[in-house]
């Protein structure tokens, strides 16, 4: 959540090893609370701006729902099963189990440290969805895989703000959505492909038509271990029962304090 104050001046000494205190007022004014997370940027100018995690994604979806406004997925994210681990005989229907929503019977907790794989509707879900939405609840814990990240570059490209992309790509990134760049072995590159044609075909099977991204994202948190959110790839309904972080203040949660 954005607030709008009176700006707010005070001066600090910096310390040992680069230590720094904000004076209270101004944790008040910025509303940063012990334990929060905050980007640090510098300018040419030798400015130093220190900004929280939350106001950076408040700012990201202001500044990118407009560019993208027509490419926005109108269906909320699902949480799918991806790899994550199934009682036995959970598994129904014509669609492949990394596909299938995850029942109401597990539950994971965006307080802990699971890891979720993100397509690139996910994304464009949580930019236009707002801080109610499950994208939004687990983008700190996000993996975005590179056949995502280049559907991503792709869609802003198509709305005409490919300039925007490095920026977009680089906000994610401060706010703690994990990027690995593209595979360094070919046999796991080659089994992600070979696993997302099979899941393609089986997808075609059961009435949906999987794109090659989303399947490759979907190998990926097959091979990882860990569920998968989607924006647009099956019809809306169902998904994982989420814990959702107690909210302070309006505001949305903050990340975990370490990040990987």
């Amino acid at each position: 959540m954005t607030t709008t104050t009176e700006p707010v001046i005070a001066t600090a000494r910096v310390g040992q090893r680069g230590r720094l205190v904000l004076p209270t007022q101004i944790q008040r004014a910025a509303h940063i609370t012990e334990g929060a997370l905050v980007a640090l940027r510098t300018a040419s100018d030798g400015t130093v701006t220190i900004e929280p995690l939350w106001a950076v994604r408040d700012r990201l979806r202001e500044s990118f729902a407009p560019l993208l406004a027509g490419y926005l997925p109108t269906d909320p994210a699902q949480m799918l099963v991806g790899g994550h681990p199934l009682p036995e005989n959970d598994a129904s229907g014509p669609l492949p189990t990394a596909l299938l929503p995850l029942s109401d019977g597990i539950r994971i907790s965006p307080a802990s440290d699971q890891r979720v794989v993100f397509t690139a509707g996910a994304i464009l879900a949580w930019i236009g969805g707002g801080p109610g939405s499950r994208a939004n609840t687990w983008l700190y814990q996000a993996v975005l895989p590179e056949p995502a990240v280049t559907e991503l570059v792709t869609v802003l490209a198509r709305a005409g703000a490919h300039e925007q992309a490095d920026t977009l790509l680089a906000e994610l990134a401060v706010v703690g959505v994990r990027q690995p760049g593209p595979a360094k072995h070919r046999a796991t590159l080659a089994a992600d492909t070979a696993l997302a044609l099979e899941l393609t075909a089986q997808a075609a099977d059961g009435g949906v038509d999987l794109t090659m991204p989303d399947a490759l994202c979907t190998a990926a948190a097959r091979r990882l271990g860990i569920p998968l959110l989607a924006a647009g790839l099956l019809p809306a309904g169902g998904g994982v029962t989420v814990t959702e972080p107690e909210d302070q203040d309006g505001r949305e949660p903050e990340p975990p304090t370490e990040q990987p």
